[in-house]
């Protein structure tokens, strides 16, 4: 990006003419909802900076977002572990409609839906790398009633892991996570 940028945007445009007519085939089968993945964050920065990141990536984005609302009534979900907060209010500026996984270890998810939560829908913030992966039942039954505490008001929000499960996580984690957010995480306007 910073040696050779010509090519870089060659090759960013191309990817997205791939993107664009992906897109294109998820909306001729009516999805509600498409997901776009990048992982530009890590557990303490982004790994772009936000400034190459609004460089190269937003602008394309924002067309393939265009792209994907200017016929439908289609929801765009934008998964990215990591940090990523200092390009949340460009992701919503083109278009992201729901943010995964807003992992705990890297931002706190009460900050980011007392910024954002009117603008996004948050989705995730169960911590799988400590809570679920280490913690006891009675640490996920605390974590899961303080997201549905600090997340839920307002809706917006879809109490969830902060990724996909894994092996490492004991199974009455996992059964605490969903029974404890079935028996109050039902939505309620506070």
């Amino acid at each position: 990006m910073y040696v050779n940028p010509g090519f870089v945007n060659n090759l960013l445009d191309k990817i997205l003419e791939i993107r664009v007519e992906q897109g294109k085939r998820f909306l001729e089968i009516r999805v509600d909802v498409i997901c776009l993945a990048d992982d530009i964050g890590v557990q303490n920065g982004m790994m772009i900076s936000p400034q190459l990141w609004r460089k190269y990536l937003k602008p394309r984005m924002r067309r393939l977002i265009y792209e994907l609302k200017m016929k439908e009534d289609v929801k765009v979900f934008y998964h990215s572990d990591g940090y990523i907060e200092p390009v949340i209010s460009d992701l919503i500026e083109i278009g992201v409609d729901i943010l995964n996984p807003i992992q705990p270890e890297c931002m706190n998810p009460a900050e980011i839906k007392r910024k954002y939560g009117d603008k996004l829908t948050l989705h995730g913030t169960v911590s799988l790398q400590e809570t679920l992966a280490k913690g006891s039942v009675e640490d996920v039954k605390t974590e899961v009633l303080e997201r549905i505490r600090t997340c839920s008001k307002g809706g917006g929000f879809v109490l969830a892991p902060s990724n996909r499960i894994t092996p490492d996580v004991p199974l009455e984690n996992v059964l605490a996570l969903y029974e404890t957010a079935k028996k109050l995480g039902v939505y309620r306007k506070c």
